[in-house]
Parts: structure tokens; sequence; C-alpha cells
């Protein structure tokens, strides 16, 4: 399955890049489709990415947590891809590329590639269920991301689920399970 799609941003390029690729690890603070995240502890094995990647909530039982790891990272060409490490099994590739491009001075585009691969009989029924549910995601983070930068503030579907969150004193500590 390939996913894309993209949005413009009334913010200069550098602003959104800030957020999408010397921040990647922050994404729990502004997508409501990621209730918490925090970074992989280690070095970046790509060179000038801030983070080796991120550790993601999903919200979703039957894959809690996905680890992605910076796979590629420019910063001046504003581009980044990481692929899902820690996933269900019946996922054999999920990768994602975002290019954030300047249109002029104030205001930018924000795209992104994804590809995701599943595998036996389980990613075949799930398939179906899985691009439509990634399809919604994609849109969504992408209105959470141009609200985020051209507000300076999450949207208020996410700001509702960070004080939800905090009410249960949850997503504020999300912390990286250790084996």
């Amino acid at each position: 399955m390939k996913l894309s799609n993209d949005v413009e941003i009334v913010a200069p390029a550098e602003a959104v890049w800030d957020v999408i690729g010397r921040r990647f690890d922050k994404i729990g603070e502004w997508a409501t489709a990621v209730p918490a995240s925090a970074a992989i502890p280690g070095s970046p094995t790509v060179d000038e990415a801030p983070v080796a990647g991120r550790v993601c909530q999903t919200g979703i039982r039957v894959a809690p947590n996905v680890t992605e790891a910076i796979v590629a990272y420019d910063d001046s060409t504003r581009s980044l891809t990481y692929e899902a490490e820690q996933k269900p099994r019946f996922l054999s590739v999920a990768r994602n590329t975002w290019t954030v491009t300047p249109v002029d001075q104030q205001r930018s585009v924000v795209s992104y590639d994804a590809v995701v691969t599943t595998r036996g009989v389980l990613g075949l029924l799930a398939g179906w269920w899985m691009l439509i549910m990634l399809r919604r995601a994609g849109r969504q983070v992408l209105a959470d991301l141009a609200h985020y930068v051209e507000n300076g503030v999450p949207s208020r579907r996410k700001q509702a689920q960070l004080d939800r969150a905090a009410r249960r004193g949850s997503t504020r500590r999300f912390r990286l399970a250790r084996p």
C-alpha cells in the first residue's frame, strides 16, 4: 500500500521543519494520532538527525507502541525517512518520508509518502482496514501539524487528549519500556 498526502501551511518552511524534523521525537505534543512519544535512547545513526528515532503510543490494542527509526535525514532539503522497527507481526514494511518545501517566505507545503506492506493471512485481512485508518490518521496528522505550526498550540482535539491524559496522569509520564 502506498499513501501520499500534502498540505499547505501558512508558516515559513524552517518553522515547519523545526517541528517535523528537528523535533521528530516530540510528535506526541501536537498529533492526536500519537497520544505520547519519546526519543529512542542512544546516538543517531544517520548524519544530522537530532535523535535515533522515537517510540510512539498509538492507542491501538494490537500495537500500543511503535518504534520508528530515522533511516534518512537531510536538514538542508528538509526531508526525512523513518521506518517502524517494532511493529505488529502482520507488517513487513512501514516506511514514511516527510518533506517540507517552501512556497514563499510565509507558506510551505508539507508532504508525506508512506509505504506499508503486510504479510500473512492477518495482514491480508487487516490490509483494507489499515488503509482506511492510515488515510484518516494521515489527514488528521497534517491538520494537527498545520494548526500547531500556524497557532503555536495544539489543535482542540489534541489539547482535549492531553487534558484527559493529564487528569489520568498517564501520557505526560510516558517512558520507554526497558527490556
